[in-house]
């Protein structure tokens, strides 16, 4: 079995995926005809060029552009309801188990929705979508860093309500250039105490100083952090206080955080003690998939399957899950991998008695 049916077929966690990021481009184009939304073309092969990012977008704010024309779609309970079950789809068909999908409710209330009716549509598409695939998983709930600190207080508070729902985390997001995340502490300082986990995007458009900050404020999950290697204290930092970094090696390109593939941070930080995981970031934006971008860190960054596959089961250990589902998922997993090491290895021993003529 080559790599890419292997990691194809090994059940996968991802948790850094943005729900606008991974609309599917014939969905965008659907809901903008059927709800009046002006798109720049509706030839579907020419909108993609509109919906997706390549490796010569020039910086975050760049890559963020992309998710315009999504959002503008996502402004109705039965658009949201569906692009989130579409996700689900997409995730199981990617061989993905169990994923936390993040994205802006503010970004959503443009045609009279409330912060309230954003989220439990998207509850409702993830729970549809769920009981079809089996997919495993919750919803993190995303600020945005450009926003009045008082509106991110108001959107911990209404996640909060969603607590033990499938809300399962709270984020902050955007552009990091001149938006430090101290800047909204008040709503980290909400959100945990209504019993959300945090998470925040640092080290992707800033430097280190953007991940300590975040450390700080008590994220134990950094979207991105590749640009903490700049200074070895934060590295350090995030060692000793158990910090994880979920990259995503085709965004981080992308958005410029790293000049190209073969200097992405993974498997430095992972060879050094740092929990580090691998996802997709935005599935229609950076045109990719999780089997994907394991398929990359093997072939271009040069990730055994082993150390992949640790990667995965962390993914699963830092998840914003009950202890009981982590534990079933990571016996499920192990399971899996164990038949697929074993088809290898049968298959390999087939090979091996044909060519000493002992086959049948």
């Amino acid at each position: 079995m080559d790599d890419a049916a292997y990691f194809r077929a090994l059940p996968k966690a991802e948790l850094h995926l943005h729900l606008d990021g991974s609309v599917r481009p014939a969905t965008v184009l659907d809901l903008a005809t059927a709800d009046g939304v002006p798109v720049p073309t509706p030839d579907l092969k020419r909108l993609r060029a509109h919906l997706e990012a390549t490796d010569e977008t020039p910086s975050l704010a760049a890559y963020i552009a992309y998710f315009q024309l999504p959002i503008a779609v996502m402004q109705t309970v039965p658009a949201l309801e569906r692009v989130t079950y579409e996700l689900c789809q997409d995730l199981a068909a990617d061989g993905v188990r169990y994923a936390e999908i993040r994205y802006a409710p503010w970004l959503h209330v443009n045609r009279g929705l409330s912060l309230a009716d954003v989220i439990r549509a998207t509850l409702n598409g993830l729970r549809a979508g769920q009981a079809e695939t089996g997919l495993a998983g919750g919803l993190i709930i995303t600020a945005l860093r450009t926003m009045p600190p008082d509106q991110n207080v108001t959107l911990a508070q209404a996640a909060g309500g969603f607590v033990g729902e499938g809300v399962v985390g709270f984020d902050l997001a955007g552009d990091e250039a001149g938006h430090p995340p101290g800047t909204h502490e008040d709503a980290f300082r909400a959100a945990r105490s209504l019993g959300l986990n945090l998470t925040i995007h640092a080290g992707e458009g800033a430097g280190p100083e953007s991940v300590r900050q975040a450390i700080a404020l008590g994220a134990m999950r950094i979207g991105h952090g590749v640009r903490a290697r700049q200074d070895p204290e934060v590295v350090e930092m995030a060692r000793e206080n158990g910090v994880e970094f979920d990259t995503a090696p085709t965004s981080n390109v992308q958005t410029k955080a790293v000049p190209q593939l073969e200097d992405h941070p993974l498997l430095a930080y992972f060879r050094t003690g740092i929990k580090v995981t691998i996802s997709t970031d935005s599935r229609t934006v950076s045109r990719t998939t999780l089997t994907n971008e394991y398929l990359k860190v093997a072939t271009v960054l040069g990730g055994s399957r082993a150390d992949i596959w640790a990667m995965n089961l962390q993914a699963l250990d830092g998840a914003f899950a009950e202890p009981a589902l982590k534990s079933r998922l990571r016996r499920e997993f192990s399971e899996a991998e164990a038949r697929l090491a074993a088809s290898k290895k049968a298959r390999r021993q087939s090979s091996g008695n044909s060519a000493t003529g002992r086959g049948e």
